[in-house]
């Protein structure tokens, strides 16, 4: 594996019984990228996010992250991580300030030091005011907010984010499309899903689409559109994601 990327899936097949969800999917992301997963619904996005997490095993194939198994060495690579689930589910009764010093402190951190850093984030995210509320009565968006700062607190080398501004309003999508671009300058490496082709055009260098569980197309986003002869991500996308049947 090239030590310049980060991110490799070679041949990943998943199967739930009989259901084939991912179909020989391989590719490749560059350390310090922000690259768009792009499919539509059922396509496997969020299912390759529980494989990369190590939730799943592969039925073959296999997930690196930086030369570590995403499987077999689950818990290291977990270390190097951070994601974003769709949908965050929190702790019952605990405050967005007791769940940031709990992952604080379970991922080995100087609990103050974290703090300060998530105090920052909140600021920012215009959540400050609410972490001393318990996180299970957040609004959708305020969640997301929340999931975020807790998949920065300990500085990962990975982020790993599935439809990050479901939720947020205009202000908050901004300012996470900031965030992200400070992490990507910070040399962390970043994957995203996302059904909105803007927010990938304006954000990332690279785009993984895939449809029905399989690779369609991938690579640096000017070089995609190129490559298909299309003048935009969305036509190039409903191009490959047309439902015709694959070549």
């Amino acid at each position: 594996m090239s030590e310049a990327q980060l991110v490799v899936v070679d041949d990943l097949v998943k199967t739930f019984g009989a259901k084939l969800v991912l179909d020989g999917v391989s590719f490749a992301i560059p350390s310090g990228q922000i690259c768009g997963l792009l499919g539509p619904n059922g396509a496997g996005k969020t299912t390759l996010f529980r494989l990369l997490m190590g939730i799943l095993k592969p039925t073959s194939g296999a997930l690196w992250v930086d030369g570590l198994d995403a499987f077999e060495d689950r818990v290291a690579t977990k270390r190097l991580i951070g994601f974003l689930p769709d949908e965050p589910i929190f702790y019952s009764y605990l405050s967005a300030r007791e769940l940031l010093e709990l992952s604080a402190g379970m991922h080995g951190l100087d609990v103050d030091s974290a703090m300060a850093r998530a105090q920052g984030l909140a600021r920012r995210l215009r959540l400050a005011d609410d972490l001393d509320d318990y996180a299970e009565d957040f609004s959708r968006g305020m969640k997301k907010k929340l999931g975020l700062m807790l998949a920065m607190l300990h500085r990962p080398r990975l982020l790993v984010l599935d439809e990050p501004t479901n939720g947020l309003d205009v202000e908050s999508t901004h300012l996470f499309y900031d965030l992200i671009q400070e992490e990507a300058a910070a040399a962390t490496t970043i994957l995203f899903s996302t059904h909105l082709m803007d927010h990938v055009t304006r954000l990332c260098s690279h785009a993984v689409i895939i449809d029905r569980g399989a690779v369609v197309a991938q690579g640096p986003l000017e070089e995609l559109k190129r490559s298909y002869d299309e003048e935009s991500l969305e036509s190039l996308f409903l191009k490959l994601t047309s439902g015709s049947p694959r070549a």
